[in-house]
């Protein structure tokens, strides 16, 4: 929104150095004034025509004073918008207290098979014996290793419940994950993973599952594995790069058997969004909430998606070729990071209560500009002016509508704290005027107009995709008006 202060500050130095020019030229003009008073040679047409550029001179120093005004008005917005900082920060503070209770964003990573295999490698030795001969011997050495197995299918199902968690005036958007997670792994030929493999221990495998709030599990399944039931035990056991945090199962597989087909049920809670993982040779994933503005994140989009006002479902179908590790590897040999290819949703709020009163706040000094030329224009059409101190006080209460807004915002939905600021500053305004003209109508035309403008700004709000086209346009108009209020203006020659 920088683009507005930029035009708007443009915009006052334009009516300023209209006024400088103006006032310029009446100096100049006073000085051929007085000199030919002295000499008695002014004429009638003279006359005339020194009343007219009297009447631009005044013109110009109300440009002048006013635009100097409405730049004075950028004090009590500064300090308006420091105010809304101060209460963002408080407001995000308490998000993220309400997060770390209830439960942080969730990335779900896995499921992944990790199967212990034993290498033996023959390493030669030197030894010296007691008269110092050097004798060559054979030694063999054992060591452990892991290997990851990716699954060959990999479904995900998943169901958001979102709802809000208050505290005080706050309120923190959080959800509740139902997950289905199933699929199928098949044993690699491990031979062919190792040069050195001697034993496969296939009775100390298990299954990891990686979650990144792991304090967030509201519950979990048993793991139905080829049919058998195996309960998730605490933590990862091995470090895997990608996954932080987690669960795992020890399970049960056999060399005779080659394919293992696995489900089990996850919930958990969380906030502000979810991430999933690409780990199948094959991903299916399937996500379905009541939430009505989902922003679909992270490295794919979902392949197909419907959104309505009853909320939305997404689902994806990744290939294995679209990342960047294997099916299957040695943990200690190589390092994939495994979180590379993470997809998902945000629960993206298209309304932002402190976002939408600092919008307002950078087009503050356009809602000051705007109200003083539609006093400007009345006073060209009306004959009526106000003083000087009179559009200070009304920049002053222009600048508490802001405020005003703010403090009604946290408590209410936007548009009507917008609609009862908006209208306490308007009504404020007109009924000021009205004591200074005593004119019912002229009133109530200002109100009116000022009804129309405080519209257009509020969709100008709302309307965040075209907001450069809608504030350009309003900027046109206004340089359009000012061209037309100076369009009588005489040089002096």
């Amino acid at each position: 929104m920088e683009y507005i202060v930029v035009l708007i500050g443009i915009l006052i130095l334009l009516s300023i150095f209209i006024g400088i020019v103006i006032l310029g030229k009446w100096v100049y003009k006073k000085v051929l004034t007085q000199f030919a008073s002295s000499n008695k040679e002014i004429n009638t047409f003279e006359q005339k025509e020194n009343s007219m550029i009297n009447k631009s001179n005044e013109l110009g120093i109300r440009f002048l004073i006013i635009g100097i005004i409405a730049i004075i008005m950028f004090i009590p917005l500064g300090s308006v918008s420091s105010i809304v900082e101060e209460r963002n920060s408080l407001y995000t503070k308490v998000l993220h207290n309400i997060a770390s209770q209830w439960g942080n964003p969730q990335i779900v990573t896995g499921p992944a098979l990790i199967v212990p295999i034993t290498e033996q490698y023959t390493i030669t030795e030197k030894t010296k014996d007691a008269n110092g001969n050097e004798k060559i011997h054979n030694k063999v050495v054992s060591k452990n290793k892991n290997v990851v197995i990716l699954p060959k299918k990999l479904t995900k199902n998943i169901y958001l419940n979102e709802h809000y968690r208050y505290r005080s005036i706050y309120k923190s958007l959080v959800y509740e994950a139902d997950m289905r997670i199933s699929g199928a792994f098949s044993l690699p030929n491990f031979a062919k993973l190792s040069d050195n493999l001697h034993t496969v221990r296939y009775d100390k495998a298990f299954v990891v599952m990686g979650l990144s709030d792991t304090k967030a599990i509201q519950n979990v399944s048993e793991l139905s594995f080829n049919e058998n039931l195996y309960a998730f035990e605490p933590s990862t056991v091995i470090k895997i790069q990608g996954i932080k945090s987690g669960f795992h199962a020890p399970i049960e597989v056999n060399k005779a058997q080659n394919k293992y087909d696995f489900n089990f049920k996850l919930k958990t809670k969380g906030s502000s969004y979810i991430r999933f993982s690409a780990f199948g040779e094959q991903t299916d994933i399937t996500l379905k909430s009541s939430w009505k503005h989902p922003s679909f994140q992270g490295a794919i989009l979902p392949t197909t998606r419907n959104i309505t006002k009853d909320g939305f479902e997404a689902t994806w179908k990744i290939p294995s070729l679209a990342r960047n590790f294997p099916q299957s590897w040695i943990l200690e040999e190589h390092v994939y990071n495994v979180s590379q290819l993470l997809t998902g949703v945000d629960l993206y709020e298209p309304v932002f209560l402190y976002s939408l009163v600092s919008r307002s706040i950078k087009y503050g000094v356009l809602f000051i500009v705007l109200t003083f030329l539609t006093f400007l224009i009345f006073e060209l059409t009306q004959n009526s002016k106000l003083h000087y101190v009179q559009y200070g006080l009304i920049g002053l209460s222009l600048g508490l509508f802001f405020l005003t807004l703010l403090s009604l915002s946290e408590h209410m939905l936007f548009l009507y704290a917008y609609i009862i600021s908006s209208s306490i500053t308007l009504i404020s305004i007109s009924i000021y005027t009205w004591f200074n003209n005593k004119d019912i109508k002229q009133s109530l035309s200002i109100l009116t107009m000022l009804i129309a403008l405080y519209a257009i700004l509020y969709s100008l709000l709302q309307l965040e995709d075209y907001a450069l086209l809608m504030g350009t346009s309003l900027l046109l108009v206004i340089l359009f008006v000012l061209m037309w209020i100076t369009r009588n203006l005489k040089v002096v020659k």
